[in-house]
């Protein structure tokens, strides 16, 4: 039975939920706190309360947008408040998150009667506006009706980001409990639509087997565990197994009916208007199709080729690529799972029987080609793979069992990758500056540089890292940071050149970004270097060394 209590929509009875989440780090009180809360709830305020809980506005198979960045917040508050940069500032500095200091700064203010269909109005009418001040204009003017905890968390909405210890797996887990309905239909059905709203009243009202797939929202793509040598694969999987090269790319799922077609990003990203020549190939390819496979740079001559990561690094974050760019640097989209055909999923079906709806496709082989694979048994198979991979352009090996389901989101055994052997730079860290959420208050961010040669002593930055270290160990170098500081810039520290960081990455690219520049490619922290001072880390030689350049005079090329 559904009880309906007056009000039960309102924003601001939510945002007392969303507290109550974010009170307790315990799972089972934060789904108690939701189911509680879900069956007063009427349909369309259900729908829009489970979308929220998840920190999505709209549904995900919704190809809008809100369009609001942290400097159309930023300047609808100080047009709401006339608080001047450095106030506003003095109040993000206090919390590390925007929607945090939204409600800080107006914590006084009353909670409004605004509705959660209100709410998601001004959503919806962000996405409508054409141009910055129309937005900040909504934005303001939903900021001077709310109260000061419904002002803090329609900020983390539009964000992106609520911060209070829930995800939407949890909230697909609260769905089951509140209307008693197996947890594995509701995930198997949020996978279908894309839309957590719709199968919260569908499990309310008992309809969940009735699902069908929704194309044109992307699924959450399945993750390899890393492993260091051929005889840990070996090891891990049954005989035979399956191997795969891993490309030096980006993750895509292509979803393809017909002729229409869309690209999703690993970040769940729409970027079909970025690469044109593979929307070309994948056109007609089938009905109800949903792809996994990279995106990678190709040799424009044997498409089958791949180039370095820093060629495709030329079309990433273009929305509308020119002529001259698709002709200097085109893609191929290699593609090596499939998930839905003819609009059903088949997760659950075997690798092997995917692979089977993959070859049965009519591939062009042009900028849309099926991956190859083989199978192997031996560490010596898997050395030789690794060799050919390697020499084709690739980053090193996936292998894979070939009876394993497709599970999104999560990094099982059944897949597994062997990489290149990583190189590692020491350089010494230069400044530091204060994370996000829950490490606001510690100094985790630490950027850092090489020497400029072995008689030139002169610090160049070359990249910023904040991942590697445990919070005990970025607790101890705050307290050191803190000691070593010779200016405050707001939430930036700059420091003596004294601790010494070994970090890893994926390649070295040129850069304007940085004084050396260079930029490293995902950079990892792997240890503090007490044992070294700052005379003996890393030169820009070496970093022009991993980069592939051998000519210095290129530099400024």
């Amino acid at each position: 039975m559904t009880v309906q209590l007056a009000g039960a929509d309102a924003f601001h009875r939510w945002c007392t939920v969303a507290d109550e989440v974010r009170s307790t780090t315990k799972r089972l009180q934060k789904l108690a706190a939701l189911v509680d809360y879900f069956p007063s709830l009427p349909d369309d305020a259900l729908a829009i309360a489970a979308r929220f809980f998840s920190a999505i506005v709209f549904p995900r198979h919704d190809a809008r947008t809100t369009q609001v960045g942290g400097s159309i917040l930023w300047a609808a508050l100080a047009s709401l408040t006339g608080l001047s940069d450095e106030s506003l500032a003095e109040a993000y500095g206090r919390h590390g998150d925007a929607g945090d200091m939204v409600g800080d700064v107006l914590v006084d203010r009353p909670a409004s009667a605004h509705s959660l269909g209100w709410i998601e109005e001004r959503f919806a009418a962000l996405a409508r506006a054409t141009g910055s001040t129309a937005r900040r204009e909504i934005v303001r003017g939903a900021l001077a009706s709310l109260g000061g905890n419904e002002v803090r968390y329609f900020a983390k909405l539009l964000a992106g980001e609520l911060r209070i210890g829930l995800k939407e797996a949890q909230v697909e887990e609260a769905v089951a409990r509140t209307f008693e309905r197996p947890l594995e239909q509701v995930r198997h059905a949020n996978r279908l639509r894309g839309d957590i709203g719709e199968v919260a009243i569908l499990a309310r009202q008992g309809r969940l087997e009735l699902v069908r797939l929704a194309l044109f929202h992307p699924i959450g793509f399945m993750l390899a565990q890393p492993l260091a040598t051929p005889e840990a694969i070996v090891e891990a999987l049954p005989s035979p197994f399956v191997l795969e090269d891993k490309y030096d790319g980006i993750r895509a799922q292509a979803h393809v009916d017909g002729e229409e077609v869309r690209l999703f990003s690993r970040t769940l990203d729409d970027i079909t208007r970025g690469y044109p020549e593979v929307v070309a190939s994948l056109r007609g390819l089938g009905a109800g199709l949903v792809l996994d496979g990279e995106l990678i740079a190709v040799d424009p001559v044997d498409r089958r080729r791949a180039r370095p990561f820093a060629v495709l690094q030329r079309r990433l974050g273009r929305k509308a690529p020119t002529p001259a760019v698709l002709a200097e640097a085109p893609v191929g989209f290699v593609v090596y799972d499939l998930l839905a055909i003819d609009h059903e999923l088949v997760l659950d079906s075997s690798y092997e029987a995917r692979r089977a709806h993959l070859s049965s496709l009519s591939w062009r082989d042009d900028s849309a080609l099926m991956a190859s694979n083989t199978l192997a048994v031996t560490a010596h198979d898997v050395e030789t793979a690794f060799a050919r991979a390697r020499d084709a352009g690739n980053e090193g090996l996936i292998a894979k069992d070939p009876a394993s389901a497709y599970t999104p989101g999560r990094r099982g055994k059944s897949w597994v990758k062997l990489k290149r052997a990583l190189a590692t730079l020491d350089v010494v860290v230069t400044g530091v500056e204060r994370g996000h959420g829950r490490r606001n208050h510690v100094l985790s961010d630490y950027t850092f540089a090489v020497r400029a040669s072995e008689v030139d002593p002169t610090l160049l930055n070359v990249g910023k890292a904040y991942n590697g270290l445990t919070d005990a160990e970025i607790a101890t170098l705050t307290k050191r940071f803190e000691s070593i500081t010779t200016e405050r810039f707001g939430r930036f520290h700059t420091v003596r050149p004294e601790v010494v960081l070994e970090v890893t990455f994926d390649i070295v690219q040129r850069s304007t970004r940085h004084k050396a520049g260079y930029a490293l490619r995902f950079p990892r922290i792997v240890r503090v270097r007490d044992d070294k001072l700052p005379t003996e880390i890393d030169t820009l030689a070496r970093v022009r060394e991993l980069a592939g350049d051998s000519d210095p005079s290129t530099d400024d090329a």
